[in-house]
């Protein structure tokens, strides 16, 4: 666990820009959805599709929110090793859209039915969403290096990359998904 500190404080340049890339991201978002209501529509009409997982057993729902924010992690990091390209799209895509989805929530219901939506499971999975971003980008910042002929550890690098995936994402996403099932959905009503 010391190790994994030590190479996520090494890594720190990565988390700040991947943080801020999602923070720019969320504000555009949420000011495209004030100023264009029809960006808004388009953006929302996506998640629309999604609403027949509602109808599913909360196992399922959890799995397939688990699985989905797990896929979204993994290739944020695996493939960002083209140059960083998967964990930009990542970062600017999911803050757009909670731009927009936080922009129409405080318009019909307010900001603290937002909060209540999104914090019980989003203060572990936002953190963990934005690492995966980080070490996406620092896997692309190192095949950049490479290509440039300096010196760079590609291969480990993407080693430590997985451990933390598997040891440390992973199980929280897990943890994030049952709480975005179980326990959100709770916490709305209380609020609602």
């Amino acid at each position: 666990m010391k190790d994994d500190v030590t190479y996520l404080n090494s890594i720190r340049i990565f988390i700040w820009l991947s943080v801020c890339l999602f923070a720019s991201a969320a504000i555009m978002g949420y000011f495209a959805a004030a100023f264009d209501p029809e960006i808004a529509a388009n953006w929302t009409k996506e998640l629309e599709m999604l609403k027949w997982i509602m109808d599913l057993p909360p196992v399922l729902i959890m799995m397939i929110i688990f699985l989905k924010n797990l896929l979204a992690c993994a290739m944020s990091i695996l493939l960002g090793i083209g140059l960083g390209l998967v964990p930009l799209l990542v970062a600017t895509s999911n803050g757009f859209l909670l731009g927009i989805v936080s922009y129409g929530a405080i318009q019909k219901t307010g900001t603290l039915y937002l909060l209540a939506g999104i914090l019980p499971h989003g203060i572990i999975e936002l953190p963990v969403v934005l690492l995966s971003i980080a070490l996406g980008f620092r896997l692309g910042y190192l095949l950049a290096l490479s290509i440039a002929k300096d010196k760079a550890d590609l291969t480990c690098e993407t080693r430590r990359a997985t451990h933390i995936l598997l040891s440390w994402i992973m199980p929280l996403l897990f943890v994030a998904a049952a709480i975005e099932t179980f326990i959100t959905p709770i916490v709305i009503s209380v609020v609602a």
